[in-house]
Formats: structure tokens, C-alpha cells, sequence
């Protein structure tokens, strides 16, 4: 369908500008105007989303726009329901890992395929969006890292107190241990237990134990130290997981 192939193409430029538009009013203070952006961004998320699912006549995360796409609004709106607690800076930096997303969406060819036989169960709608979300969360928790790197010098015992870090860790756990189950029942009905030694499978343990192990770095004061650098080096083994795995190895997770 022509027709609706171009509404598809239209709202992921227009949801871009959007966001971009957003990035801006963000790194001049604009809080309204950047509110209204991300509004029309979701807004045209949902067009881009809906077509998609109509046309496939299933979940619409099942390609390498999708996915990219689907990082993108769930990083913006995470940023969306942290907005209060983070500040500026972090929120804008949020919001051009967002942005980021949504360009690489531009770099691959759209077409509009239908699911392969392994992705159509209900496993496969439940793993991913967990999976993501979590990958938000972290993010999220990165940048505010980040930002506290600078303040590292003022504390009394070398590490500014960050509690908002662990809050976002143990959400962002909490959605990747519901992925890793769904995604693991989805994984043996495909393959069998062949699955299990994928490069992607091996990543993403070794990244839920990297996360869980964070959550009790506060209880530990010989290492409570390395709690800032750690949630920014969360963030690379983020990318090695999603991007790294997903496109540079022989994973069946490979696009």
C-alpha cells in the first residue's frame, strides 16, 4: 500500500525534526516548547508504529527501524517521567541519545517485511519492549553518572551521593530479568537450546549479572568508589550488547 507506506515515511521525518526541535528548546531552556515537541513526537511514534503493525499484521519491532525506533521513544520517555528529578543538562544529553537513535533509523533501507515464522508468538512482543526499557533506564542512569563526575572532588569521601542511580538500576533490572525470561522461553521454543551459546544470549548475561552486581556497590565501601565510572562503562556494554551483537556477529539476533 503506497498510500500508506508514504504516511510511514512522512512521520518518522516528521517525529525526527520533532525530536530534534525538543533537543534544542531543551539545550536553551525552553521547557515548554521542548514538552510540546516531544508530545508531537510520540504523537507521531504512534502514526509511525500503528502502520506498521496494520501493514505487518504484527508487533512492530521486528526489523532494524523498528528497533531503533522503538529505543528512541522509550529513552524519550524515560527522560519524560524523570524530567523533575534529573537536571537539564541531563535531561537534554537524554534526549540526544534519543535523537540518535532516530537518525540511525535513516541509515537502512525501510521496507516493510513480514515476520519470519520464529518471531510470530507471543514471546517475542513481551521480551523486546522489557528489553528496551531497560536499556532506557540505564541510559538514563549513565548520564546521570555522568554528570556526576565533576562533582566528585567536592565530596567529603570522593563520590557524591547519587540515589536516583540505584533507583534506575533496579528498575531497568527488574524489565531485563522479565526480557531474559520471556526472551529465553521464546528462544528455546525457536531454536531449542542451541540459543543458548548466542553472542547476544552471552552479552546480555553478562550484562544483567554487571547491573545486579551494581546494585549493592553502596553496601560495599572498599568499592563504592568506582560507582560513578561504572554506570558510565554500563553504557558501552549496553551498546556491545544491543548494537555490537545485533549487527556485527553471527547472533541469531544478527537484522
Amino acid at each position: 500500500m503506497p498510500a500508506l507506506e508514504s504516511i510511514i515515511r512522512f512521520s518518522i521525518i516528521a517525529a525526527t525534526a520533532c525530536l530534534g526541535l525538543a533537543v534544542l528548546f531543551s539545550i536553551f531552556g525552553k521547557r515548554k516548547e521542548a514538552t510540546i515537541s516531544l508530545m508531537l513526537f510520540f504523537c507521531l511514534s504512534v502514526v509511525f508504529f500503528s502502520i506498521r503493525a496494520y501493514l505487518k499484521e504484527f508487533f512492530p519491532f521486528t526489523d532494524k527501524v523498528e528497533s531503533f525506533m522503538t529505543l528512541s521513544v522509550l529513552i524519550a520517555f524515560c527522560g519524560m517521567l524523570y524530567r523533575d528529578k534529573v537536571s537539564n543538562k541531563e535531561f537534554t544529553a537524554l534526549l540526544v541519545l534519543s535523537f540518535a537513535a532516530t537518525i540511525t533509523t535513516f541509515v537502512f533501507t525501510d521496507r516493510i517485511r513480514f515476520p519470519t515464522a520464529y518471531l510470530r508468538t507471543i514471546w517475542y512482543p513481551m521480551h523486546v519492549p522489557f528489553s528496551f526499557a531497560a536499556y532506557a533506564y540505564w541510559f538514563l542512569a549513565g548520564i546521570n553518572a555522568l554528570f556526576a563526575i565533576q562533582a566528585i572532588k567536592g565530596s567529603v569521601d570522593g563520590v557524591p551521593d547519587r540515589p536516583l542511580i540505584t533507583r534506575l538500576n533496579r528498575i531497568g533490572f527488574i524489565y531485563f530479568t522479565l526480557a531474559m525470561l520471556f526472551g529465553s522461553i521464546w528462544g528455546y521454543l525457536a531454536w531449542g537450546a542451541y540459543f543458548m551459546w548466542d553472542p547476544k544470549i552471552l552479552w546480555s548475561v553478562i550484562l544483567w549479572l554487571y547491573y545486579g552486581n551494581l546494585l549493592h556497590i553502596d553496601n560495599l565501601p572498599k568499592f563504592r568508589r568506582w560507582k560513578i565510572p561504572l554506570y558510565v562503562l554500563g553504557m558501552v556494554l549496553i551498546m556491545i550488547t544491543f548494537v555490537g551483537t545485533g549487527f556485527f556477529s553471527r547472533s541469531i539476533h544478527k537484522f
